[in-house]
């Protein structure tokens, strides 16, 4: 029987607004998913308006000002108490300084739209990668050499990795590198042309190893996408932080542990002599492997241990097109659930500190992961269907035994 929510749906339109620009709301009927930029960086996001209905100026600006309320200099507000129909002044410009060169790194097993879109998006970058390196991680069928050609993409660098699994893809591209950094995302993402320039600004600090960035739904047209916003999506919020294990440490008893906490694999950059010097990705984790994912989160943890620091920068955005029907989604979280449960076996057999670090927070990972209100939970909607929740604990329970079977395959 098909679940109530779903009946009750309605496609979301997704919109940018720039602030520094006339506020006019936008055209046709609402409900808005709302990107706030201020010059062109993220700030915030806002649902606004109505089915079936347009949205009035002053509605508009109201949504707007509540979404930004805290975020932005004083005194910038009209008289009304409103953001400027007019729009705010922009920022003065920020000196650029200096970049380290960016090899970027795409993965792929087929050809697809969404990779010749991720390929035009890293074209049209405002502070071009030194090169982009495509990896096929399923040569002998998948075509991609042909898909590339036939569609004249050139300016990449194709490569293969013959031995399935998103982590030797990686390190196959981690291998050939020639930037200073190196950094990583998949073939259905949307790059918006900043992404670059942002993603490397944080490096300026030589204790930065890491830099991941926001990843927002390109999407929601279905009720599938919007639930995988529910059960937490990618996004990590609009102030860049800071993670090590001394003074810039995670909300929460489970940190660093909490899956998630750091940003996700598709949107992240690294030192390239640093990541080679920890081994790359666990190439017993990720996709395509029996343990299907876990890989981020490891090397997240490895960087931080080893006592470098992480930064999300959320102004290194990309959209990602989460999967539109309900049984994609269901294996989705079920991998997600076997991915985090192997990486944490992972690093219980390796490390005997780390296993008591573990075996210390596991109540607070069952309150995390059953309770409500926890701040995994609390954002699910009263329609969100509990097959989901209870696919994901199928995965979890099936996590340590996947990450066996991955090791002795490896």
């Amino acid at each position: 029987m098909p679940n109530p929510g779903a009946l009750a749906f309605t496609p979301v339109r997704m919109v940018d607004v720039e602030l520094t620009e006339p506020l006019r709301p936008p055209p046709g009927d609402g409900p808005f998913h709302l990107l706030l930029r201020r010059d062109g960086v993220p700030c915030a996001t806002v649902r606004a308006g109505a089915a079936g209905r347009p949205m009035a100026a002053r509605e508009f600006r109201e949504a707007l000002t509540r979404a930004t309320t805290g975020l932005l200099p004083a005194g910038l507000l009209g008289a009304d108490g409103l953001l400027p129909a007019g729009g705010i002044v922009a920022a003065p410009p920020a000196d650029p300084g200096s970049r380290p060169s960016i090899s970027v790194v795409v993965t792929t097993c087929e050809p697809s739209p969404g990779l010749i879109r991720t390929l035009a998006g890293l074209r049209e970058q405002t502070s071009p990668p030194l090169e982009v390196i495509v990896v096929d991680n399923r040569p002998a069928t998948s075509g991609v050499a042909a898909f590339l050609r036939r569609n004249a993409v050139d300016g990449v660098r194709l490569v293969e990795e013959p031995a399935a699994g998103l982590s030797r893809a990686r390190n196959r591209g981690l291998a050939i590198a020639r930037g200073e950094l190196v950094a990583f995302t998949d073939d259905d993402v949307d790059v918006d042309r900043r992404w670059v320039e942002a993603i490397t600004g944080p490096f300026r600090d030589d204790s930065v190893a890491c830099v991941t960035g926001l990843v927002l739904p390109l999407e929601l047209q279905t009720q599938a996408q919007l639930w995988f916003e529910q059960f937490g999506g990618f996004a990590k919020g609009f102030q860049r932080r800071r993670f090590d294990l001394v003074e810039h440490r995670g909300p929460g008893r489970l940190y660093p542990y909490a899956a998630g906490v750091f940003g996700t694999g598709a949107n992240a950059a690294f030192r390239t002599a640093t990541l080679r010097s920890v081994g790359g990705f666990d190439e017993r984790l990720g996709a395509g492997t029996p343990a299907r994912g876990g890989e981020d989160l490891d090397i997240y943890l490895t960087v931080v241990r080893s006592g470098w620091a992480l930064v999300y920068e959320p102004a290194a955005l990309i959209r990602h097109r989460h999967h539109r029907e309900l049984g994609e989604l269901r294996a989705q979280i079920t991998d997600y659930g076997v991915g985090l449960a192997a990486m944490v076996t992972k690093r219980c057999v390796v490390s005997r500190e780390e296993r008591w670090d573990i075996a210390r927070r596991l109540g607070a990972g069952a309150l995390h992961l059953l309770h409500p209100r926890s701040a995994k939970n609390r954002a699910k909607g009263p329609g969100y269907p509990r097959d989901l929740t209870r696919a994901e604990l199928r995965g979890i329970l099936a996590g340590p035994f996947a990450y066996w079977k991955s090791r002795r395959a490896a």
